[in-house]
């Protein structure tokens, strides 16, 4: 594959996808070369943690969103199973596993992110969840065993965890905050999510550290630092991610501890490069900050924009960042980030697990948290975060 593309794009997930199809439409006779590390075309990650896992009868392939035969239909090259070793900003290369070397005219770095090792002796004993490899392994595993620990109060845990119960398991939830995504969302947040899950059948171990995990005779055994020892033939660990953005270092183009820094435009500090998805640290003139957002919706609606930009147009990324999912039937949406918000205001119903809180900062709404269908709707808190926006 050695030569010259005129779209080079990082990564086939939501947002390399989405920018290689946007750009097609948009220059319709550009070489569009798509390189990816996993050795699978486009799937849809929102299922691996839900009906995939839960059910036997989700077959791989009907996770599978755009097959090779999808990409070449519209005249885009797509190479699975190749990772890019380094990125030349001045001399627009990209170096391959495969030891060829492509060079580009423009680039998206959409390459994504994967789940950090749960760092402890014994980590690697625990599953994680990313890729629809990772989710037929587990979900293999799964199938022969009735009591499961996770670790991670976060999305992945907690979704993996009702999975786990919906398939029979008994399943202990091991967070180390006082409460269910504590990280990130307040105190009654977090303990409407609790009663969910509580509700659900999922066992709940706050204040929890793992300190290590063992194994003998094909049994696994998690140790925490209280002295705990809790035994059970799988575990699995949602404790966060990494970029992958090993092959741009040395650069200058990477925001110190994070992934690739773009400005509102998706424009990297190189001519002729972008990123998008989780691996952007994108000014958002939403919110006035530098910040990732990593979530499937967004990282689709990113690539495009990029993509566009990519192709002559110049439009900020100006979106409210919004995620969903649901817990034993009940749906709970995030908006905006909640990583910013210094106080809360909560609804008097999320003391019965369902309701609304709003966050602020300054005297502007940055995030809320929905959960079930009180209060108000998705669409008037995006309204209000929009309205709040910086220098509005």
């Amino acid at each position: 594959m050695s030569g010259t593309a005129d779209y080079a794009v990082v990564g086939a997930g939501p947002a390399g996808t989405r920018a290689a199809e946007t750009i097609r439409r948009a220059d319709p006779d550009g070489r569009v070369v798509v390189v990816s590390a996993d050795p699978r075309p486009f799937y849809n990650r929102i299922l691996l943690s839900k009906a995939f896992l839960k059910s036997d009868e989700v077959d791989p392939d009907h996770v599978v969103l755009a097959p090779a035969e999808a990409y070449e239909k519209r005249g885009i090259e797509l190479r699975t199973g190749v990772r890019v070793e380094r990125l030349d900003p001045v001399a627009r290369t990209l170096e391959l596993s495969t030891g060829e070397t492509l060079t580009y005219g423009k680039c998206l770095v959409a390459s994504g992110a994967r789940p950090i090792e749960l760092p402890v002796p014994g980590g690697s004993l625990a599953r994680t969840l990313r890729s629809l490899d990772d989710a037929i392994a587990l979900r293999e595993e799964a199938r022969a065993v009735e009591r499961a620990v996770v670790v991670g109060g976060g999305l992945i845990g907690v979704e993996v965890a009702c999975a786990l119960v919906e398939r029979g398991a008994e399943v202990l939830l091991l967070a180390r905050e006082p409460w269910i995504f504590g990280h990130m969302a307040p105190e009654p947040v977090g303990r409407a999510l609790e009663r969910i899950l509580a509700r659900g059948g999922v066992e709940i171990g706050l204040e929890t550290t793992v300190v290590g995990i063992e194994e003998a005779a094909g049994r696994k055994r998690v140790l925490t630092a209280a002295g705990g020892r809790l035994d059970a033939p799988l575990v699995v660990a949602g404790v966060g991610v990494t970029y992958n953005v090993e092959f741009l270092t040395g650069t200058g183009l990477l925001e110190p501890g994070r992934g690739v820094r773009v400005n509102a435009w998706m424009e990297a500090d190189a001519p002729g490069l972008w990123a998008a998805g989780d691996v952007a640290a994108f000014d958002d003139p939403v919110l006035g900050t530098r910040h990732h957002v990593e979530h499937w919706l967004h990282a689709q609606h990113q690539g495009r924009r990029a993509a566009l930009n990519m192709t002559g147009e110049r439009v900020a990324y100006a979106r409210v960042s919004a995620y969903d999912t649901e817990l034993f039937g009940t749906p709970v949406v995030a908006l905006g980030a909640p990583e910013l918000a210094t106080t809360w205001t909560a609804s008097a119903e999320l003391a019965e697990g369902m309701g609304v809180a709003v966050g602020e900062t300054g005297g502007r709404t940055v995030a809320a948290f929905r959960i079930g269908e009180a209060g108000a709707s998705v669409a008037d808190l995006t309204e209000r975060i929009e309205r709040d926006t910086v220098g509005t």
